[in-house]
This record gives structure tokens, sequence and C-alpha cells, in this order.
């Protein structure tokens, strides 16, 4: 792997021996210190290879020595574990996953987790960034999503979707650890990981991944759906609550009460939400020779320029200047 974890996927082909922990924790690539060594750090003994396309980091791990890790309370990714040779075991917010070779598990970014891999296990590991997923999610629903989805540790490796997802998975490794291979070009790559990411919300198990499938619909107050869709198909005009309020036929008190008990914020805050994600969408597709971040921020309403990278930095990890620029 590369010391650094790159933009993009040149030279990450290459396998490098590991024997300090911190060139090891290098290939989580989520930019957090949450991985502490629980055994003899003497005794670390890895060939590793990875790197970085988009919102994803791609990991394969080979490991030559028992290894054990706490991975803290929180992370900024979604991580799915296939594990290819050798035993494994996973503790995520109490529950122990033990899995063998071909079984895949996934954690969320918040709750404890703690591994355990023997010598000779093999892992490929899977990591998107948090407002990815995230992102992808609000898109699929046709709304801002207002609270982190629940998703079941265990993947069903029986199941048609699962196992199409990590055949595209398997494939996109094949050929992003290929010096040659086109999906180390984010003209190729960057749409594939859009891809692996929204088959990740169909094969995983998830509580929105009925909403999302059409299985089952969710069920909101008729005055929040109306809302709800003047607010995302009007996201980059002046909107106010009373307009609003007054477009969904009730009162701005209603709405207020309505939003917070079923969405759990205000109709403004849903509001800034949509606009936060739209605009950073902008910013990836824009054209930084024609496109300021300020007249992106203006556009989706967000007046005050200050406010608007803070928000954007505190959800993307980074300010919007450098996502405009990363188009170029």
């Amino acid at each position: 792997m590369t010391k650094r974890l790159p933009g993009h996927a040149a030279d990450v082909h290459t396998w490098s021996r590991t024997t300090e922990f911190d060139d090891f924790v290098q290939l989580c690539g989520c930019g957090q210190a949450h991985l502490n060594l629980l055994t003899d750090p003497d005794s670390l003994s890895t060939a590793q290879r990875g790197g970085r396309m988009g919102p994803a980091t791609l990991s394969e791990i080979a490991v030559d020595a028992d290894l054990a890790m706490d991975c803290g309370e929180l992370c900024g990714s979604y991580r799915v574990f296939l594990v290819e040779s050798g035993p494994t075991e996973f503790v995520h917010r109490g529950l122990s996953v033990i899995g063998g070779p071909g079984s895949a598990a996934v954690f969320a970014p918040e709750g404890p987790v703690a591994m355990r891999w023997d010598t000779g296990s093999k892992i490929r590991l899977f990591k998107i960034d948090r407002w990815a997923v995230e992102d992808a999610l609000s898109d699929a629903l046709g709304r801002q999503l207002t609270s982190q989805p629940d998703f079941v540790p265990v993947m069903r490796t029986d199941a048609v979707p699962t196992r199409s997802f990590l055949n595209m998975l398997l494939l996109f490794a094949e050929q992003f650890f290929r010096p040659d291979g086109l999906v180390g070009q984010p003209l190729v790559g960057l749409p594939f990981v859009d891809s692996l990411v929204r088959g990740f919300l169909l094969a995983a198990e998830h509580s929105q991944r009925g909403a999302i499938t059409g299985e089952e619909q969710p069920v909101l107050p008729r005055a929040i759906r109306t809302a709800v869709d003047i607010m995302e198909a009007e996201a980059d005009l002046p909107l106010t609550l009373s307009a609003i309020a007054a477009r969904s036929q009730v009162s701005v008190r209603s709405l207020q009460l309505a939003f917070k008990r079923h969405l759990g914020m205000s109709p403004m805050s849903y509001l800034r939400e949509v606009r936060l994600r739209r605009a950073h969408q902008t910013l990836i597709e824009a054209d930084p020779s024609t496109v300021t971040v300020a007249s992106v921020a203006y556009d989706w309403g967000f007046t005050n320029l200050g406010r608007f990278a803070a928000a954007h930095a505190a959800r993307y990890r980074e300010p919007p200047a450098k996502t405009l620029r990363r188009t170029a």
C-alpha cells in the first residue's frame, strides 16, 4: 500500500509487509484515530494493500499473526468486512459475530467494535464515508434522512441481493488493484463506487431497506409529506416557514410540532439539511473554472458563506473549496 491513502487507485496494487501498528492504521483511511491494538505489538505481522476512490476505501489484509483490536466508539465510515480465509470474530454493540470464509459483516459508524483475526486470515474491507451512504439513502427515500439507519451486523450471503453486491465488490477490487485497470481512473471508478454504495443499501439489512425497495411505505402525516415534498422539490427557492405551512394547510405551530415528533427536527432544520446535501452534490459535479463556492452556496439558499463552509466541513469532513477543486 502507499503510505498515504491516495485519492485515486494509482500504485495501490502492491502488497507491503507491516510490522508497525501505525502503518497498519493508515490503511483505515477514515482520518480518525480510533484503532487500538490489544495484542503484543512486537508480534504484529500483516501484508496489506489499499487505496481510496471518492468516498470509499478498499483494503485487503493478510494476517500472519493473531491480531486483536478495539475500534472504539466512533468511526467516520460504514464498514463491510468480507472474510476470504481463516476464522474471525467481531463484537459490535454487544453482539458477537463469528465468521469463516465467505462470510460478511457490516458495522455502522457509531457503537463499540472489537475484532480478532487468527493467523492465516485474509480480509477484504470496504469502507464508505458516512455522508455518502446517508446521502444516497436520502436520495432513494425521496426525503432527507433524519436519523442514522440501524444495520444488521451480519449480511446474509445466501440472499440474492447480497451475493450480487459482493460479486460487484469483488469485480471492483480485481480491477482496482490492477496497475492498468480503468477502475483506477476517477472517470470510471467514481460511478462504480456510487453503484456500490447504492447496491450496499439494497443488499444489507437495515431499518430503511423496506422503504427504498417498496416493500413498505413510511407512514407520515399528510401535512409533513406535503411539506417534505415542497422542500425537496424547491430547495433552491426562498422558502419560508409560514409559506410552507400555508401550502401544507396547517398552522406554523402545528407543522413545527409534527416535524419534531415524527422527524426529530424543525422544518427549517430539515430544509437546511436538504440544501446542504444538494450544494455538496453541485460542488462535486461543477466545473471549478466557472463555478465558485460562494455561487453554489447562494444558489442553495446559504447567505452566510462562513456558516455554509463550517456546516459542509462538519458533515463532509472537508471544506467546500476542496470538494470543488477535486473535480478538476
